[in-house]
């Protein structure tokens, strides 16, 4: 099977470098699937008027059974990495083309720069010694605010991310729009009503913030999904659920207790005041406790609802990947987590 995929691919680049001779794909991996999209590395030498040359690529493909794909669009995943890529210093991917004949290699996807370095779960054995020795050192802690700090600050209006991404309207346009997706997120995935997660969506409704300011907010900025190389950050990674919206998300994200379980650091990396006092200093945004709750409570009823759905598809055979399963089995856990946080 990655035999035929990397020759499709192999394909693909002849029609794509035109006038390269003796193309060939070489170095060809596929990680270990994303949640929602595959992910295939590779290095492409070719020969091109008389000169020899080596570059190294990234492929995402759309996932049709992965999760929550129906809230996923590659196109626009491709489209941001390219404004961002091209209008920020951050360590971002460059693409190169957006493909939609699903012939191919089995879906839509597009090609970026492979970047250098390595990513860790955070969790594990190797990545929590990896994250506590950078923890004691301390240059990737500051430089993971720092990336954070530097995406809230661009000026998404002046490269023309507000064409590409939904701009909130009003000081609540932001909280107002994701409540409303997570309600219908709740009742399409929904098996049999749920107190807890009716109490929540009111809770959220009931105590919502306002934004201080609007920015590019990530939406899934943690350890796991940067790649680290010589005790720097290299590459921040899976941008899909990128949008414009309220900067302490993002923030609240980084703190939340399921990114971090029983470690008394934040992402297993960071310690909580040193990343509070040090985004409000790189940004001028001030930090406030109750607007951290409430986005945790936002996130953790996000973790119910995709526990939830990746559950849901599996049962009514979506999707064959056990992984759904076993993220639906994650869901009294999810769910006990954002009861604890409302008070229960």
């Amino acid at each position: 099977m990655l035999e035929t995929t990397m020759q499709a691919i192999r394909l693909f680049f002849e029609r794509k470098l035109a006038g390269a001779k003796n193309v060939q794909i070489c170095d060809f991996q596929q990680p270990s699937a994303g949640w929602s999209d595959e992910a295939f590395t590779f290095s492409v030498t070719w020969e091109m008027n008389g000169e020899a040359h080596h570059k190294g690529y990234a492929i995402r493909k759309q996932n049709k059974g992965g999760l929550m794909t129906d809230y996923q669009n590659s196109y626009r995943h491709y489209k941001l990495l390219d404004r961002l890529s091209q209008n920020s210093k951050l360590p971002i991917p460059r693409v190169y083309w957006y493909e939609t004949d699903e012939s191919i290699i089995g879906g839509s996807f597009f090609v970026m720069d492979k970047l250098p370095g390595k990513s860790y779960v955070p969790w594990s054995k190797e990545g929590k010694q990896f994250f506590k020795q950078a923890h004691d050192d301390g240059k990737i802690p500051l430089q993971f605010v720092r990336y954070l700090a530097d995406l809230h600050l661009i000026d998404y209006k002046q490269i023309g991310l507000a064409e590409d991404l939904e701009e909130p309207v009003g000081e609540y346009g932001y909280i107002d729009r994701k409540i409303n997706e997570f309600e219908e997120m709740y009742y399409k995935y929904q098996i049999s009503p749920d107190p807890i997660m009716v109490d929540a969506l009111e809770w959220l409704k009931k105590n919502k913030p306002a934004a201080q300011r609007f920015s590019v907010v990530h939406g899934d900025y943690r350890s796991g999904n940067l790649l680290y190389l010589n005790n720097s950050i290299t590459g921040i990674l899976d941008w899909e659920a990128t949008e414009i919206g309220d900067p302490m998300a993002d923030v609240a994200y980084v703190c939340t207790k399921s990114n971090r379980m029983d470690s008394p650091l934040l992402n297993y990396l960071l310690d909580k005041d040193m990343f509070l006092e040090k985004y409000s200093e790189f940004t001028g945004l001030s930090i406030n406790e109750k607007v951290l709750h409430y986005y945790e409570v936002f996130h953790q009823l996000r973790f119910v609802l995709i526990s939830q759905s990746a559950g849901t598809d599996f049962a009514k055979l979506k999707t064959k990947d056990l992984r759904m399963a076993r993220q639906g089995f994650r869901w009294p856990l999810m769910r006990g987590m954002l009861a604890e946080l409302l008070g229960y």
